[in-house]
């Protein structure tokens, strides 16, 4: 077990990977909260994703893709540096509030190195376009980029009108808070579409901002499949056209929300119909993308994958949206990897692939040596056939906080078709189930888990350890402030509570206990 998690830990092989082209420009989408079995090409019954249907059709796209966890500021550390949570170290967005005995803030335990870095020492022309904040580089995000911007900016992150209402909120001033609202609508409106502006940032980098004599890496995050489900018109419609109830996709995560386990057959049916809009209002922005890169004459020699953070529950094993779980609604993204010049079309790889793959595939297809350590592999070989997908081990994390309860830590092991999900509080024993994706897909049917889950974890942990350990530290930003709590509060992610004290030197595992106190 080990030493398949630590493969390539020292770099890919340049002679398993070599290929006639070299140092192709990339291009990596991240669509947040997007599940694999939501889209035509995974076998959906929809018609969401033509466009990243046919980028399918033109590549490689492996069947079972796996997240680190299932929420996006973990998830995208582990896509950009190829470390799982226990790797790279952030398992909370809480560790930004932790203070020691003296009221101290305690460092961040990140490491790793990201792949933004080692291309950018390859001489790529490097940039990065997100759209929510917890890709901000307060959050240890933006090492290597020339140009890492934020786009889709509310009220509380704009540069220029986040002061101004911050300070019209310390000063209660409800008029002046108006006022500015009606004076900047769309910062206000937390359905404002995000795609169209990465696409248009996007293709302004590439025409007038970037070197044009190197290869480029460019990173792309879009917002728009995450709560409240509210594409923009036809799309809010497209897939439920008589729906007449109440659901409208907002209040998702609500105390008041309508959207329950209870709620009406019909109405869940609409409200999935709406996230199914989304992926198409999505899938329509990034087909304008991919037409701007054909009229560019950039397609041939262009890596571009697509994949997701994380998926979305509606409800399967009994709870919504994400960082809640991580049964394979919660983890299981796609990937699809298009190089016209290198790669296969029409090819399809059984098995499991991980997030934790994509660095050492950019840094193979670069030729760039490998920094410090990874627990993926190059794909590149594997989507041309050269060698077999073989049965890798694939660790998903999550840390679950319920008010005024020890939290609970959830490790997702999956190997082959297995899948184990393992949970524990404190210092208890673990305990879980053994589940068979290749039967059930969502696996809704228990299995047994007799055997010691000990022996496992053990394993694990002395991997992870050896990992972890020749990994650099990362300085992460300032620790997150009343207006950092708010602002993820506008979006349903509340409930931090006051600060956390507790040390931990910067060292410690998910898998070995962490450092969270009972009760939160």
């Amino acid at each position: 077990l080990s030493a398949a998690l630590v493969a390539c830990g020292a770099g890919a092989d340049p002679e398993q990977s070599s290929d006639p082209v070299s140092r192709p420009n990339m291009v990596l989408v991240s669509v947040d909260c997007l599940r694999a079995d939501h889209l035509g090409a995974y076998g959906y019954k929809r018609d969401t994703s033509p466009r990243i249907d046919q980028l399918a059709a033109q590549g490689v796209r492996f069947e079972r893709c796996l997240a680190t966890t299932s929420w996006t500021l973990p998830a995208h550390l582990s896509m950009l540096t190829g470390l799982p949570l226990s790797g790279h170290g952030v398992d909370d967005d809480r560790l930004w509030l932790r203070k020691d005995a003296d009221g101290k803030p305690v460092e961040v335990p990140l490491r790793g190195v990201f792949v933004s870095e080692v291309l950018a020492q390859e001489g790529y022309a490097t940039a990065g376009f997100y759209t929510w904040k917890y890709l901000e580089p307060q959050f240890g995000f933006g090492p290597g980029f020339d140009v890492y911007e934020r786009l889709n900016h509310n009220f509380y992150s704009h540069p220029v009108i986040g002061p101004q209402f911050e300070a019209l909120r310390v000063a209660n001033d409800r008029e002046g808070m108006a006022a500015l609202a009606q004076a900047h609508p769309t910062l206000f409106d937390d359905t404002s579409p995000t795609a169209p502006e990465v696409v248009d940032r996007a293709l302004a980098w590439l025409d007038g901002e970037r070197d044009g004599d190197a290869p480029f890496f460019l990173f792309l995050h879009v917002f728009d499949c995450h709560d409240p489900y509210s594409p923009p018109a036809p799309y809010d419609k497209l897939f439920d056209p008589d729906y007449s109830g109440t659901i409208d996709g907002r209040r998702v995560t609500t105390p008041d929300s309508p959207v329950r386990k209870d709620m009406a057959a019909e109405d869940l049916h609409h409200l999935i119909a709406r996230y199914d809009g989304s992926i198409r209002f999505v899938d329509d922005e990034l087909g304008r993308f991919l037409d701007a890169l054909d009229e560019r004459g950039l397609t041939e020699d262009t890596l571009i994958a697509v994949t997701g953070d994380h998926g979305e529950e509606f409800f399967e094993h009994g709870r919504k949206t994400h960082r809640n779980q991580l049964y394979l609604e919660s983890v299981g993204v796609p990937l699809i990897l298009r190089w016209p010049a290198s790669l296969p079309a029409n090819t399809v790889i059984a098995g499991n692939s991980g997030l934790v793959d994509l660095m050492p595939t950019f840094c193979a297809a670069a030729g760039a040596p490998m920094s410090g350590g990874t627990m993926g592999i190059d794909l590149l070989p594997i989507a041309r056939g050269q060698q077999g997908n073989g049965a890798r081990t694939y660790l998903s994390e999550l840390v679950v906080f319920d008010k005024g309860v020890t939290p609970q830590r959830l490790v997702s092991i999956i190997k082959g078709d297995e899948q184990r999900i393992l949970a524990a509080r404190g210092k208890d024993g673990w305990g879980g189930v053994r589940l068979d994706l290749g039967s059930d897909p969502l696996g809704r049917g228990w299995g047994s888990a007799t055997e010691d889950h000990a022996v496992v974890l053990e394993r694990l942990r002395g991997a992870l350890t050896r990992l972890r350990v020749g990994l650099p530290s990362r300085q992460a930003g300032e620790p997150m402030s009343e207006s950092d709590l708010a602002d993820l509060a506008a979006m349903g992610y509340g409930g931090h509570g006051e600060d956390i004290e507790g040390g931990g030197d910067g060292e410690r595992l998910i898998l070995d206990g962490g450092v969270w106190p009972d009760g939160e």
